[in-house]
């Protein structure tokens, strides 16, 4: 007996929905990290070696 297969329709709607997911997280993580720098101090951002002009940048980038 053999496994069963799964249809190409079957195949591209779980990546579409894997993809999805990843770009949820991300988003989501993105979100968190824009709270996160946002509710530092000057003082903890000059630690990290960054202003606050470039938060928005620095997040940006990695999207």
């Amino acid at each position: 007996m053999t496994a069963p297969t799964h249809s190409p329709f079957h195949q591209r709607l779980m990546h579409a929905l894997r993809s999805w997911r990843r770009r949820a997280v991300e988003r989501r993580r993105a979100h968190m990290d824009a709270r996160h720098l946002a509710g530092m101090s000057e003082h903890e951002l000059r630690d990290l070696g960054i202003g606050r002009s470039e938060v928005a940048g620095l997040l940006d980038r990695h999207r």
